[in-house]
């Protein structure tokens, strides 16, 4: 049996596009290099549909408090089109988002992806459904993806009668840091829900078996701070390597993190926004986070990722700059590139992460 030859992987973040009259140009300087690779993957970050449809019953109330129309609306089916026109191959829809626009919008925009050419992962008509794979085989070199989330309000997860996303909950707790004081301020601290994980660990064997290369997407992290990495996610991370996972990509928070290498295995525990458009103000949406962390989203990571004789040999962070919503991949000696670089490296030491790369952004594996 002859070994696998050798492929590109690259991997970006959430794709939220919320307008229902998408502009024909978002793509255009991402296009080729999404083309160009191998295979391509992201995280649909909003339901897609050609009517609203039903609202998630815990999201309704939300929106009533929103009196500038339907803050949860299904965006255009034009958008799926033009992520697959793009070069995507596969699309998560493990997130927090997708299940805005209910059952209906969430079933139709796992159509529309299947649809124009893309895989889907991470979601289904039910629990079984939603864990199943996405396997793309290139070059005689088999890649399978499976995707889930941490973050999601209560109901959006699939069951075994319920269409929905894959879960991987995670439990919060207070405690203080000294036993025999209390009443000072506490620490938080967080814990991973052990069916979700084990369940997701069986997933990530059946498909190791399968395949060459087990890429696991999360949907996950700590919202409101720029680089802190929950402990349930650094316990799950490890989980899913030890498991047969090769290489973690995450997304969530607003702020690209930091990332770290587990057993020659790279984990980017959050690669921020690849393309973002609302079609309202930061003052109108009720989102509950503050300006400055607003700002986080000009500006997210890709993962240019290697792939030899059926393992991955180089992963590289590609500093992704977004105007007015559109991004464009930024390369050594261009504006941002550095920039975005730093405040990676400064996140990953602020966090207590053993990740290090070089200037061109490739990730020492050893």
């Amino acid at each position: 049996m002859n070994s696998p030859s050798s492929l590109n992987l690259l991997a970006v973040g959430d794709l939220q596009l919320m307008t229902r009259e998408p502009a024909p140009d978002l793509f255009d300087q991402v296009a080729p290099a999404l083309g160009a690779a191998d295979i391509t993957f992201g995280n649909c970050e909003w339901p897609y549909a050609e009517e609203a449809g039903d609202t998630h019953p815990v999201e309704a109330h939300i929106n009533d408090d929103f009196d500038k129309g339907d803050l949860f609306a299904p965006g255009s089916p034009d958008s799926i089109r033009m992520m697959g026109k793009s070069g995507f191959n596969v699309m998560s829809v493990a997130n927090n988002h997708t299940m805005h626009g209910g059952y209906r919008a969430f079933l139709r925009t796992m159509e529309l992806i299947r649809e124009n050419g893309m895989a889907c992962v991470g979601g289904g008509v039910d629990i079984a459904t939603a864990r199943e794979p996405a396997i793309v085989e290139r070059n005689g070199c088999k890649v399978g993806f499976l995707a889930c989330t941490s973050g999601f309000l209560p109901g959006a997860h699939a069951g075994r009668r319920t269409p929905g996303i894959v879960p991987l909950r995670q439990h919060t707790y207070a405690e203080n840091p000294v036993w025999e004081q209390w009443g000072i301020e506490p620490d938080v601290r967080t814990l991973i829900n052990r069916d979700d994980l084990y369940a997701l660990c069986d997933s990530v064997r059946e498909l190791k078996a399968k395949t060459d290369i087990v890429v696991m997407s999360c949907h996950w992290g700590i919202l409101e701070h720029p680089f802190k990495i929950g402990e349930y996610q650094r316990e799950a991370a490890r989980a899913f390597i030890d498991a047969g996972v090769d290489l973690i990509v995450s997304q969530g928070p607003l702020s690209i993190k930091g990332f770290e290498v587990y057993k020659g295995k790279a984990v980017l525990y959050c690669m921020g926004k690849f393309m973002m458009v609302s079609p309202w103000s930061r003052d109108e949406t009720p989102s509950g986070i503050g300006a400055p962390l607003l700002d986080e989203t000009n500006r997210g990571l890709a993962a240019n990722v290697k792939i030899e004789g059926g393992d991955i040999t180089g992963v590289q962070l590609v500093p992704v700059h977004l105007q007015n919503g559109k991004p464009a991949f930024r390369k050594p000696g261009e504006e941002w590139h550095r920039e975005i670089l730093d405040v990676v490296a400064e996140r990953t030491q602020a966090a207590g992460l053993s990740g290090t790369m070089d200037a061109e952004g490739w990730v020492d594996l050893s």
